[in-house]
């Protein structure tokens, strides 16, 4: 049976505890500091028997205003939400307040229940009327209002009939697959080790299972879980849970925490959203105004870019991006609130579009088309299958499966038939690794040939493009896509891949220039002597006409600088190495030269090239083979 939760909401002092403990005999002031105050400070949880027998989670939050966050982490993940208006005050300022977080969060459905009917019988029908109206206004799906007394037992067997009657007609959450506990509370409990509460968005998890927890990193595994104070085997989303862990302390799970399975986080510093301002409980949202963004049981301070217009007044919707100062895991689709620091704090809410989006601001170079896709997508429960798709479109250099699943918060094997179908549809297609846009592909094969014919154009010596530089300029950082879109247009026909450059196909080969061919001829003529580096400079040689010569075998290049004729080089080790041959001692460098016939800037330089392949040798001034000299030591 689906797991769902009740909580509650209002003003303080508005009996929302004592209802709960006359409902289910638990009191959920448990802290000294709220028995002490009468108000509840922490979210109190409580199971709830309802007349078929059925147990649902209650959750109890704050109603005084400074601990409105905590009840925003409370109503995150409320199935039905029970509205307490006290019959003798009435809807107060905090009523409104919270009907305007229970709109922003998207709560199902809500009840009202009409506390103190002892204190003012001739005002509960009335003031059940008007919140009712209020919830209305606020945009919050409600038709009952039960009259209630804690002190009387007034109204309690009907209020668990409206309770049960509410959870029936709501359907059961879309499971992601990807199980994310929200971490509300953790402790330490000798004998146990770490205890962690809070609610499970989807997946499952199960005893022995191994976690991570985000954003600390801290891994263990999961000794046991209870819902209600009874072990279970495994557990499915909603409803409240506790879970024991091995091997992560306490203060590596704090409240805003996140369990999850290991390498399924994502974490976010960036979102684009569609943001609310609620027409009752708030004051507006302006341009760049800091703000305190509430996802999940997690919070991070971040600065709002509206899209559009300056300022979002009361009952305004818009587009905006949010930057974080700490990072949230957060998917399309999930609901956060955003707070301020006047005595109205709830500034706006709304909806997750796009937890990795790039940098943007305003009108500009806002993806409209982009967020308005997103939004129908996510209009009522998230289309996966939609929302995978444009994942993957919209991703400058596509994406895999399992990073699609990352960010939409679903299993790989969950997305992989959506990626597929979008494919066989012609609006995707595979490059190595991951799925891309059909036209982002188009695009890139044709911006690859004009970089390619660009770079001939300037480099007309040159074989091609290097290959590293192309996929730089292109922005694909990953080699196997990089590979994988140089095959494809390799085997289409439209460039050549020769070693580790590219070229247009059917380009020919570097042509000679009259500059070529007047180096070449210089080199060639200067035999074994050739002229130095700042001669050839004079001469016109550039580094695209020394690269074109070395790789047409016409010349070759010397340590330091030096270029020389090929022929002339080849010769002159083959004299050298005879010379030393002959002379298994050794020869000094004067030897050598008046032996080959050059110049001592050029020697020293050629042996040194020979030397670097380790067959000759230098001992002081004496240059030798390596196998005559070990075996002229042999025979002394």
């Amino acid at each position: 049976m689906t797991e769902l939760t009740v909580g509650t909401a209002g003003h303080i002092d508005h009996g929302k505890t004592a209802l709960v403990r006359a409902l289910t005999g638990v009191d959920c002031d448990r802290l000294p500091e709220e028995r002490a105050r009468g108000m509840t400070i922490e979210l109190g949880f409580a199971a709830l028997r309802l007349p078929s027998g059925r147990e649902v989670s209650v959750v109890d939050v704050p109603g005084h205003e400074r601990f409105l966050r905590t009840m925003a982490v409370g109503s995150r993940s409320v199935d039905l939400a029970l509205l307490c208006v006290a019959a003798d005050d009435g809807v107060m300022p905090q009523t409104r307040e919270h009907a305007a977080v229970l709109r922003l969060l998207r709560v199902r459905s809500a009840l009202v229940a009409v506390t103190k009917e002892d204190a003012a019988p001739e005002r509960a029908e009335a003031v059940g009327q008007s919140a009712l109206a209020l919830l209305r206004q606020a945009g919050v799906a409600a038709t009952r209002a039960v009259v209630t007394s804690s002190v009387t037992g007034v109204g309690l067997r009907a209020l668990s009939a409206a309770i049960e009657a509410e959870l029936a007609a709501i359907a059961a959450p879309l499971d992601r697959g990807i199980p994310r506990l929200h971490v509300d509370r953790s402790f330490s409990r000798p004998g146990v080790g770490t205890v962690v509460t809070g609610i499970l968005m989807d997946g499952r998890l199960t005893p022995g299972q191994h976690v991570e927890v985000f954003p600390s990193g801290a891994r263990g595994r999961i000794l046991e879980l209870q819902r209600r104070g009874r072990a279970v085997e495994a557990v499915e989303p909603g409803g409240r849970l506790a879970a024991s862990l091995r091997g992560v302390p306490a203060e590596l799970v704090p409240r805003g925490s996140v369990l999850a399975r290991p390498g399924d986080a994502s974490a976010t510093t960036l979102m684009d959203g569609l943001l609310e301002v609620p027409s009752v409980g708030a004051s507006g949202l302006r341009q760049g105004v800091e703000v305190e963004v509430l996802c999940g049981t997690a919070t991070s301070r971040g600065r709002v870019w509206l899209a559009g217009e300056d300022r979002l007044a009361p009952g305004g919707r818009g587009f905006a991006q949010l930057l974080l100062e700490a990072p949230l895991w957060a998917v399309p689709g999930d609901r956060i609130i955003l707070r301020g620091q006047g005595p109205v704090s709830v500034l706006a809410g709304g909806v997750v579009l796009d937890a990795h989006p790039r940098h943007h601001r305003r009108w500009a170079d806002a993806p409209l088309d982009q967020w308005a896709a997103r939004e129908r997508a996510l209009q009522r429960e998230p289309d996966l299958t939609t929302l995978a798709v444009l994942e993957a479109r919209w991703a400058p250099a596509g994406l895999a499966a399992a990073e699609v699943g990352r960010r939409v918060g679903c299993s790989p094997d969950a997305v992989s038939a959506a990626l597929q179908a979008a494919e066989d549809a012609g609006l995707l297609a595979r490059l190595g690794p991951v799925h891309i846009d059909s036209e982002r592909l188009g695009e890139l094969g044709s911006r690859t040939l004009e970089l390619v014919a660009s770079y001939q154009q300037r480099h007309p010596l040159e074989p091609g493009m290097p290959r590293r530089q192309l996929l730089a300029d292109l922005g694909l950082a990953r080699p196997a896509v990089g590979d994988a879109l140089l095959s494809q247009l390799a085997e289409g026909g439209r460039l050549e891949q020769r070693g580790g450059t590219v070229a247009g196909a059917g380009s020919h080969p570097p042509g000679r220039t009259p500059q070529v061919e007047r180096l070449s001829q210089l080199l060639r003529s200067a035999g074994r002597l050739p002229p130095g580096p700042g001669d050839l400079r004079a001469a016109g040689l550039t580094r695209q006409v020394e690269g074109y010569l070395v790789r047409s075998g016409e010349a070759a290049r010397l340590p330091g600088g030096g270029l020389i004729a090929a022929a002339a080089l080849e010769e002159m080790e083959a004299e050298i190495e005879a010379e030393l041959r002959r002379s298994p001692a050794g020869l000094t460098v004067a030897q050598l030269r008046d032996r080959v016939g050059t110049s001592r800037r050029v020697l020293l330089p050629v042996l040194e090239r020979m030397e670097a392949g380790g067959e000759f040798a230098r001992s002081g001034d004496l240059h030798f083979r390596r196998l005559e000299r070990s075996r002229d030591l042999r025979c002394g």
